[in-house]
């Protein structure tokens, strides 16, 4: 199959959707299918981004988000757009959002009988939290799930990466059919043992010291709430004698170390910033974890936990959204109620204080993240796929 992928998130960003289609990409070409990847450039400028070899990854002319640092909007440009498509003949398109990408490729994919699938990575919450004005909160939700719905309903299948976020969509009213497909993982990459003299070193580099040490990977920007764990750590410190490491980059790192210079933390955590997913770091990074926090209510699947489950941690998570779909209370870590700092301190005590539940609840995350194994995930997706195009051509939405 020829596929095309339209993203308006992609390596070198940093973010779950830009994960997500990475992965997809890299298992679509070793099931050998040939994919193109339509994705925002750097430039005002369409141009191929030949880092990457294993497939075609075309950078289409953008300019700079002024809402999201390091991110871009890409300009419309659909007759261009439809040359490539023309040149490329895809069997078909998978679009991972609904912005400008999106939106033309769909409409490109609709008007030559090209099937389009899309993957709702999409959380309402992540957009109605920089709306800043509460009374438009409610328009502009509102307005959301209108557009939402109708977008996907010139789709042939709306994919979500959970059944949480798949009944939601469906709550919008969407007609198309809508499928629950994981992201999917490389479970045995975060599982397989761990070179002590790796995990010493990577420590050592890093200063970060023997101590149990909570661990947080991500985006930290306004969406993902990290003040509510910088928060907890106060109340967790006068319990147990841990470390917190925050890996990851975006708009708030300044403000979450002015915040732990407040709370007379600061000595406490250790700021990581990026470090390359595709490195032994990155795998060092969760080995030297003891307990997983999540304090985010957007998430639609959160690969971040599953990778951090992966790697046997137990994980204290907000009760919102998709992650009690991985979270489960008492079994592999606890869920607290949103923006509750005192509660999410609360759980990260009980878990640092038993050595005991810390090695039961990281076998049990071992176990729920197995299911999220990509050669599992992947193979229903190709299923999907083929489900799709044998329905083309009598009524592309009949697919079972």
């Amino acid at each position: 199959m020829k596929i095309i992928l339209g993203t308006e998130s992609f390596s070198p960003n940093v973010s779950g959707v830009a994960v997500a289609t990475e992965i997809l990409a890299n298992n679509l070409v070793k099931a050998g299918h040939e994919v193109f990847v339509f994705t925002p450039g750097n430039v005002f400028k369409t141009k191929i981004d030949r880092r990457f070899t294993k497939y075609k990854v075309l950078r289409l002319k953008s300019i700079p988000n002024i809402f999201r640092k390091g991110f871009r909007i890409t300009a419309p440009q659909t007759r261009a757009l439809e040359k490539e498509v023309d040149k490329i003949k895809p069997d078909l398109i998978h679009l991972q959002d609904v912005a400008t990408i999106g939106l033309m490729l769909r409409n490109i994919g609709n008007s030559k009988a090209i099937p389009v699938v899309i993957t709702n990575h999409f959380s309402l919450e992540f957009a109605l939290s920089y709306v800043k004005l509460p009374w438009l909160k409610p328009v502009a939700k509102e307005a959301l799930i209108k557009y939402l719905a109708n977008f996907y309903d010139q789709c042939d299948c709306v994919i979500t990466p959970t059944e949480t976020i798949a009944k939601q969509v469906r709550s919008w009213g969407t007609e198309t059919p809508v499928i629950a497909i994981s992201n999917g993982i490389d479970f045995d990459r975060f599982a397989s043992d761990f070179p002590k003299v790796f995990l010493e070193d990577f420590r050592k580099k890093c200063q970060i010291p023997d101590n149990p040490v909570v661990l947080y990977v991500g985006r930290i920007d306004k969406d993902k709430s990290i003040e509510v764990l910088v928060n907890a750590i106060p109340l967790v410190l006068k319990s147990v004698d841990a470390h917190f490491v925050i890996a990851g980059t975006g708009d708030l790192v300044d403000d979450m170390q002015d915040l732990a210079e407040q709370l007379g933390i600061r000595n406490y955590i250790t700021f990581l910033g990026r470090l390359d997913k595709d490195s032994h770091d990155f795998i060092a990074l969760y080995k030297c974890g003891t307990v997983f926090a999540i304090p985010s209510t957007i998430e639609t699947q959160s690969l971040v936990t599953l990778e951090a489950m992966s790697a046997g941690l137990p994980v204290v998570g907000a009760n919102a959204n998709a992650l009690p779909e991985i979270i489960k209370p008492g079994f592999n870590g606890y869920l607290f109620s949103p923006g509750n700092s005192k509660l999410l301190a609360k759980y990260i005590i009980k878990i640092l204080k038993s050595k005991k539940s810390i090695a039961k609840m990281g076998e049990h995350s071992q176990e729920i993240a197995s299911n999220h194994e990509i050669s599992k995930t992947f193979d229903l997706m190709l299923e999907l796929y083929e489900s799709i195009l044998d329905n083309e051509g009598s009524d592309g939405k009949n697919w079972s």
